[in-house]
């Protein structure tokens, strides 16, 4: 968005990356001044400024998709690149060096869930399995994964991800299998130690198996990359929980993901001009040191200085999970409500938020310590140590930032999920915060229960039950 003297010029991004301009005209020489006419006049142009941008976004970039359209729309890229034979390595646990793999000369990608595959998992994996690996097991076995030229397992993080890899080595062993070890600990010295030497045996397989060593120039151009995603990431997010109106959450998520799904600069910069604009109009409100403050407080847990005060009609949710796809959440708010901008103004999953609000990578001498110390230093998951950190830091969300609701999902059969779900809740419960539980699964096989108690949730909240 561009504002002139005399107009609003607000630029449209579309998922095409085509782009329109509207322009709005203004009357600027009835905006400006003190008097309580003029600044009423104000107030009301710089309304029309917000509600040029909701239409524009709703109508023009992506509003309207549904979640199945969203998904095949971030495929395409993802299906284009190995139709010319780009080298794509598939990863399935969020917290992984795509920095390591893009010096390489490899594109990381996402192995994301599939809502229209089902079985094909029963006769070989245990019955402990999450119902995310047996989405992502059952997608090999039919054959709708997409051909990649490797996959990397992380190790140490939970059972069902530790063995879904061993299994599947032993049913496909024509597959090119890499394994990355995370330390238990996460706030040592000697945990930064031991995950950059393996960081550093990953890269030594990697060239073996590639043939790509691992070079400086690209290696600082693939930092500067993945850097410039997080801010834009983290910028964006930190906006939306001023206002929510600005961007729909699941804008948000589609950008995310199609970053995460195959990593480029087109989607950084999607990313990037929507942020300046949410940047842009907080600014002309006074706003802006608070989107500062607040991203930095989100990136580093100190949230104790900031205290956001809203008047909203709609309630304001805050989403916390695992591994749980952002863009399946924004779908059943919108088939629960019509405002899903305004109703989830932040989440704490794994393949959103705590993938955004991972540290930069910051090169000094070693690279790979260097990387393990930004792995390490990302928001923390129900696999990992530091339960009560984690609810130390829900605390001060719900209370810092006018949140009324809390919905916690669990990931069906997730024995991580549903161990910490009851801590998440008595948090909220403590603070007066309404919380609902939902378990869910990957094919959101159970989707009209879903939005059934979403919407009864919602509705409780604007009935004042507080």
């Amino acid at each position: 968005m561009f504002r002139h003297e005399n107009y609003l010029l607000v630029t449209a991004v579309h998922v095409d990356n085509s782009f329109d301009e509207l322009r709005i005209e203004l009357l600027q020489q009835f905006a400006v001044g003190r008097s309580p006419a003029r600044q009423q006049i104000r107030r009301s142009l710089q309304d029309l400024e917000r509600c040029a941008i909701r239409a524009v976004t709703r109508e023009r970039i992506g509003f309207r998709l549904s979640y199945v359209e969203v998904v095949e729309g971030s495929e395409r890229h993802l299906r284009e690149l190995l139709a010319s034979g780009g080298t794509v390595l598939g990863y399935v646990y969020p917290h992984t060096p795509l920095e390591l793999f893009l010096a390489h000369g490899i594109t990381p990608s996402l192995v994301r869930t599939n809502q229209s595959v089902q079985g094909g998992f029963e006769a070989s994996l245990q019955t402990f399995s999450c119902s995310l690996t047996r989405n992502l097991f059952s997608q090999r076995s039919s054959g709708a994964l997409p051909p990649f030229s490797g996959l990397l397992f992380p190790t140490n993080t939970c059972d069902s991800l530790h063995n879904v890899a061993d299994i599947w080595r032993h049913r496909f062993p024509e597959d090119k299998l890499f394994r990355l070890t995370y330390p238990a600990a996460r706030f040592d010295e000697g945990s930064v130690q031991f995950l950059a030497e393996e960081l550093r045996i990953l890269s030594e397989s990697l060239e073996e198996t590639y043939g790509r060593a691992l070079a400086n120039d690209d290696l600082l151009a693939a930092v500067s990359l993945v850097n410039d995603f997080r801010n834009a990431a983290q910028t964006l997010y930190s906006c939306r929980v001023v206002d929510p109106c600005l961007v729909s959450y699941s804008e948000l998520a589609r950008m995310v993901r199609e970053f995460l799904i195959v990593p480029n600069a087109s989607t950084i910069d999607q990313i990037s001009k929507s942020a300046s604009a949410a940047s842009r109009i907080l600014g002309e409100r006074g706003q802006l040191s608070l989107v500062k403050s607040l991203q930095k407080g989100l990136l580093t847990g100190a949230l104790s200085h900031i205290k956001i005060t809203v008047e909203s009609k709609s309630p304001r949710i805050l989403v916390t999970g695992g591994m749980i796809e952002p863009q399946a959440i924004a779908s059943l708010f919108r088939g629960s409500t019509k405002s899903d901008n305004e109703v989830v103004v932040l989440d704490l999953l794994s393949l959103g938020f705590k993938t955004a609000f991972t540290p930069p990578v910051i090169l000094k001498d070693d690279p790979f310590v260097a990387m393990s110390r930004s792995i390490l230093g990302a928001p923390s998951e129900p696999t990992q140590e530091g339960l009560p950190g984690r609810l130390e830091f829900l605390r001060l969300l719900l209370s810092k930032l006018s949140v009324d609701g809390l919905v916690v999902c669990e990931q069906s059969f997730c024995d991580p999920d549903q161990f910490e779900a009851p801590s998440l809740a008595k948090v909220a419960s403590d603070l007066d915060v309404p919380a609902v539980r939902l378990p869910m699964d990957p094919e959101l096989s159970d989707r009209a229960r879903l939005e059934g108690r979403i919407q009864s949730f919602l509705e409780t909240l604007e009935g004042g039950q507080r």
